[in-house]
């Protein structure tokens, strides 16, 4: 349902805008309006709005100074400004801007129609991605560095990409690497950026980093860095494609070598070069041998576990290698602390696919009773759970020594059962509270049928977003909140109408209609009966 709100200084003219609009979109629009500027800003403020039609000629706050407001706060909104002819002039300038345009206020009821009607297509169709793609793919080459930052940052931090995915990821953004052959990764820390930062900025880094590409380079290379954070960065290498006619051995063994040697040299220039032009030192970690895409976070956490153990004066080329039982334990505590998040996030779905490949690698099982054992009793002490959690499964098996384990099978089963347990009470949480949440928006809706009903101030009383709220009621009631309203005050129109010592105005006020025949259009369309039809067949 999309937001419109009709600004007019005359309250007559909003009023007949806003029937005329409510009668012909009953279900397309959430109707508000204003009768000035400034009340209308109020709005604005409050939520977003797709669509805003007002008057141009208004006291205080006029239609074109609110129009600065709207393209301020809600940049895509369509904006409609009524006008007479004589005032063309005042508003030339104004619907130069995107997403403006004009309606003369003798053009009649049926051309507003029209247009708004028109512009909710508009909408509709910018809504869908086919629609945004052609724009995307037009600014793609000049986001390419960011998004081609962004992917090789993540792979040092999750295994969120399968290989055919990451073969795509690679194409499509034009990472000079060959996710299918293994990688050497490289680290390098900046010492001494607070001083050196006064002179250089991180765009002159960039800038440093490329020409040192271009003149230290080597063609038999292909390497990519990123920046990791300000003062992290990564380089992933791999050498050139060999010939299919050399021997496979000569990639495996002196061609490393080689490459080892060739990044070596590149790094001891960088360093020389930052420390000359921008008076920052470069510490470089190279890993010792290459690794497949697949274990890059593994070792990446190695490297950042290696800086942070180096002592002394930190400069130059540090060759690493690593010794497996630590390459293990990290490997380890780094998937196990991602459990943890995706328990604390209630990611069922990425849990299952992470322990799906989780379970598949070779494991020591004093090394993984221990690291899971401390990733679930760490998550039920955050979120007090022992209590709710040990009448639907036993506890006492995550405080047994690593040494009474006697299957891994059992005890992998065990854990999983474990994490489904705690994701079904989370969804169980969670329904409770929407559920809680949606009969305290009812209960409102009925105490204040009079009143503001408008999903902005629905969403402000639970505090929880308009469209969420918008959704969340549909999914728990089975009808949209409009809906909802429009039975719950016909419900009440019956039953005061039984009542014949009220008025109809005085019924058609109560109910928070602009107007009696606002009130006896909507009782008719809604029970095929005038108001005083409906009194005078309830009276037989």
């Amino acid at each position: 349902m999309l937001r419109l709100l009709i600004v007019d200084d005359e309250p007559d003219i909003a009023d007949g805008l806003y029937t005329l609009l409510q009668e012909r979109f009953p279900i397309e629009f959430e109707l508000y309006k204003a009768y000035s500027g400034k009340s209308a800003l109020e709005w604005l403020r409050r939520g977003k709005f797709d669509i805003v039609m007002t008057d141009i000629r208004m006291p205080v706050l006029s239609g074109l100074e609110l129009h600065k407001h709207i393209r301020r706060l809600w940049p895509r909104c369509k904006v409609v400004f009524l006008t007479g002819h004589s005032e063309f002039d005042y508003v030339y300038e104004a619907i130069h801007y995107d997403n403006t345009s004009y309606l003369l206020k003798t053009e009649g009821h049926e051309k507003i129609l029209d247009t708004i009607g028109k512009l909710a297509e508009d909408i509709a169709g910018e809504h869908q991605i086919e629609g945004l793609m052609g724009k995307a793919m037009q600014q793609m080459e000049q986001t390419l560095p960011l998004l081609q930052n962004e992917l090789l940052s993540e792979l040092l931090y999750d295994e969120s990409f399968d290989r055919r995915s990451r073969s795509n990821q690679f194409e499509e953004l034009g990472i000079p690497l060959d996710p299918k052959r293994p990688v050497l990764l490289m680290m390098a820390k900046l010492i001494g950026l607070d001083s050196g930062s006064r002179q250089a900025g991180k765009a002159q880094l960039h800038a440093g980093m490329k020409v040192i590409e271009e003149q230290y380079g080597y063609s038999h290379l292909h390497m990519k860095y990123i920046f990791v954070d300000k003062e992290t960065m990564a380089w992933f290498i791999q050498p050139a494609a060999i010939h299919l006619s050399e021997p496979i051995e000569l990639e495996q063994s002196a061609l490393w070598s080689d490459t080892r040697l060739a990044v070596r040299e590149y790094a001891e220039n960088a360093e020389a070069a930052f420390q000359l032009s921008f008076h920052i030192s470069l510490f470089f970690l190279l890993d010792r041998s290459p690794c497949e895409w697949d274990d890059i976070a593994d070792r990446w956490a190695m490297l950042e576990h290696e800086y942070h153990r180096q002592s002394g004066d930190r400069n130059g080329v540090v060759q690493v290698e690593f010794d497996e039982t630590e390459l293990y334990l990290a490997k380890m505590l780094r998937k196990t602390d991602l459990f943890g998040e995706y328990l604390a996030n209630g990611q069922a779905e990425a849990f299952d696919s992470a322990w799906d490949h989780f379970k598949a690698e070779p494991m020591r099982i004093e090394s993984v009773y221990s690291a899971l054992s401390l990733v679930f009793l760490r998550h039920i002490h955050r979120f007090n759970l022992q209590e709710r959690l040990s009448v639907r499964i036993d506890l006492s098996v995550l405080m047994q020594p690593a040494a009474d384990q006697v299957n891994l099978a059992s005890y992998m089963d065990y854990y999983y059962r474990l994490a489904m347990t705690i994701f079904e009470m989370q969804q169980q949480d969670q329904a409770e509270c929407r559920d809680r949440t949606i009969d305290l928006v009812k209960g409102y809706i009925h105490n204040h049928l009079g009143e503001d009903l408008s999903l902005v101030r629905l969403s402000e009383i639970v505090q929880w977003n308009p469209s969420y709220l918008s959704r969340a009621f549909k999914k728990v009631t089975g009808t949209n909140v409009l809906t909802y309203i429009h039975e719950a005050k016909l419900k009440e129109a019956m039953r005061m109408l039984l009542q014949p010592d009220l008025k109809i105005h005085e019924i058609s006020a109560a109910l928070g209609f602009i107007s009696p025949p606002h009130f006896t259009r909507f009782f008719k369309k809604a029970s095929g009966y005038t108001p005083q039809d409906y009194r005078s067949l309830e009276e037989r």
